[in-house]
């Protein structure tokens, strides 16, 4: 009879096995144990290029099945038991030490055995090899999306420098980085840079806030810039900066550098308007026309994960101080992200509207800022992928946020013992990244919005004013 039955039970695994061909062996691997003829058990080797905050595995399935079991975490079920998500936010997975996830699947043993169709850690499908499973970030770097471009060349009273350049090709922290920024400063240097300007100051004072308060007035934000992709006489807006002295402004990588390269772009390419208001208008007092001289970009930014998303850009001539044309100053104080959890900050930009326009004034958003949890709770599978120690989340998530267009834009808090009424601002946040709208080119106003941290970056900012 044990004979028998031993022999049925190989049979049955055998049959199973026949059955379970895994689609990524480098990644999956099924196990059979002929005692247990209503299920079969996975190893998974989980591996990541970027710093994982907390893992979020996705299975999905070819059929409905009856349980996933698992060692690991938290386990929810998707769509009627053809997906399952197994999460457990505690865990890092950092790049270059992989973990191996086993789990196992019963079903019932008089049907066909059930097989995996995908496996998708935070957001990324690792089986089979290759594809997406959410939306990309989002954002407007230079050449990152296919927003429409903005060429303003046909402007009334536009006549833009002529600037040749040749066709593009086709396309950590900071603490830890020494090489050639090891040379640093401290933060009470920029008012010596400044020549004792005061920064963060605004002259013009606004207007009081009118609805959702998203208009600006003329000389709000003297400190923001924009960032023009020039080729020939056309001339495109890609990103906006912050002025943070005479001769250098700062901004996220991704807007100065080649699609998914860290490779700057040729200063040669770019152009500058300082105290800019209205997108297609060239006539406005107070508007100051810059080249650039050099692009300075994190050296450990990376295109793919948009980690170290920072970068200043040195202009070639001096700007000058008007009431249009004001630097922000940089943060100081605590770099820790618990001392500014809930405060609101202001981000100004051209970004899309909520009905998907270019808006023709610099529009302001007032975004609280969101602890990390908050964030990468939800929608871990996007955050835990673009977040980490460097950045924050913030956002209402009821449609009011920056989009495509406002990346490179300064999030602002008002300097703690400052006049509320007319307060000192200091810049902690340069938007980064979003969540995309699913198969649009553009960001989904319903999800935070990703910063990068300027306050963890001081150290490469002040050295790269020296530069």
């Amino acid at each position: 009879m044990f004979l028998a039955c031993l022999v049925t039970c190989l049979l049955f695994a055998f049959t199973i096995a026949q059955q379970l061909v895994s689609p990524c062996p480098d990644v999956l691997r099924y196990e059979i144990n002929p005692s247990e003829p209503d299920r079969w058990y996975a190893i998974v080797n989980l591996k990541t290029e970027a710093e994982l905050n907390g893992v979020w595995f996705r299975v999905l399935l070819n059929k409905e099945t009856i349980q996933l079991g698992n060692w690991f975490g938290e386990v929810e079920t998707r769509d009627n038991n053809t997906g399952y998500l197994i999460k457990n936010p505690g865990v890092k997975l950092m790049p270059g030490s992989p973990i191996q996830l086993r789990f196992y699947v019963r079903f019932n043993p008089n049907e066909p055995v059930p097989f995996i169709k995908t496996l998708r850690l935070n957001a990324r499908q690792i089986c089979p090899v290759g594809g997406t499973t959410t939306a990309a970030p989002i954002s407007s770097g230079q050449l990152f999306t296919n927003k429409p471009e903005i060429n303003i060349n046909n402007s009334p009273g536009f006549s833009p420098p002529i600037i040749e350049r040749p066709d593009l090709p086709p396309s950590e922290d900071d603490d830890f980085y020494q090489g050639d920024f090891s040379f640093i400063l401290k933060p009470q240097n920029q008012a010596d840079l400044l020549n004792n300007v005061a920064c963060g100051t605004v002259i013009k004072q606004p207007r009081p806030l009118i609805t959702h308060g998203q208009e600006t007035s003329e000389g709000e934000f003297p400190w923001h810039a924009a960032i023009y992709h020039s080729k020939g006489i056309d001339l495109t807006y890609i990103c906006g900066a912050s002025l943070i002295s005479k001769l250098h402004l700062i901004t996220v990588a991704h807007c100065v550098t080649h699609r998914k390269s860290p490779k700057p772009l040729s200063p040669s390419n770019l152009v500058i308007y300082l105290g800019k208001y209205y997108l297609r208008a060239w006539s406005n007092p107070g508007i100051q026309y810059r080249k650039v001289d050099d692009i300075l970009v994190h050296p450990m930014f990376n295109p793919t994960s948009f980690s170290n998303d920072v970068a200043l850009i040195k202009l070639s001539q001096a700007a000058k101080f008007t009431d249009f044309v004001r630097p922000i100053c940089l943060w100081e104080g605590s770099n820790q992200l618990e001392r500014v959890t809930n405060q609101i900050g202001t981000v100004a930009g051209w970004g899309f509207d909520e009905t998907g326009k270019v808006t023709e004034q610099l529009t302001k958003a007032h975004m609280p800022i969101v602890s990390q949890e908050t964030c990468i709770y939800s929608f871990p599978e996007f955050y835990s992928r673009f977040t980490s120690s460097t950045t924050f989340c913030a956002g209402f998530k009821n449609g009011t946020s920056v989009c495509n267009g406002d990346s490179g834009g300064g999030l602002i808090l008002p300097k703690p013992g400052s006049n509320p009424n007319n307060p000192v601002w200091q810049i902690r946040g340069l938007v980064s990244i979003s969540v995309a709208l699913q198969n649009r080119f553009r960001c989904d106003a319903s999800h935070f919005v990703v910063f990068t941290d300027v306050a963890k970056y001081l150290n490469f900012i002040y050295a790269a004013l020296q530069k």
